[in-house]
């Protein structure tokens, strides 16, 4: 199987537009750009939805978006399974962080 991407960053997540900006700084802040931030939303009804709308267009990654109805996050992961460009699958939520 070919990859586009060696990394697939994913992100489960629900109601979290709060937190889920500490996250989206901390990949900003990675010299490694060769990944996907891949992101199922799970149904959010706060402003999730707007954040990733601006983030998509200013990123210098790839940031891939998907708002499927509320079924739990065990639905989210596996949708984000089923739709991930990378060869690895690492998780983090949306309170997560990663250094530099």
């Amino acid at each position: 199987m070919e990859y586009k991407y060696r990394i697939t960053v994913f992100t489960p997540t629900y109601n979290r537009a709060y937190v889920i900006p500490k996250l989206y700084k901390s990949l900003c802040s990675q010299s490694f750009k060769n990944f996907e931030w891949l992101v199922v939303d799970d149904g959010s009804s706060d402003e999730t939805e707007s954040l990733f709308s601006k983030w998509i267009s200013n990123s210098d990654f790839e940031i891939r978006y998907y708002k499927t109805k509320n079924g739990g996050k065990h639905r989210a992961i596996n949708k984000g399974m089923e739709v991930a460009n990378g060869e690895i699958f690492f998780t983090m939520d949306s309170d997560d962080e990663l250094t530099t």
